[in-house]
């Protein structure tokens, strides 16, 4: 499970901005909260994370108790 959406929605900040911001695209952005892709490149999430003002671990790592 990925906490992308998650994150972004606790920063008030909407999917095109996200990518606006992050210059990853907005499609990839869109499949990774929907779960129709794994997000893999290391490089996209570090971008997101910095903009979210989060680690990578924070935004694909389940909560404590998940699987």
């Amino acid at each position: 499970m990925n906490n992308i959406r998650k994150v972004r929605e606790e920063k008030h900040i909407n999917r095109a901005q996200l990518a606006k911001l992050s210059g990853v695209p907005l499609r990839t952005i869109e499949d990774w909260e929907a779960g129709k892709t794994v997000p893999t490149n290391a490089y996209q999430l570090l971008k997101v994370a910095k903009v979210l003002g989060c680690r990578i671990e924070d935004l694909i790592c389940a909560a404590d108790g998940e699987k």
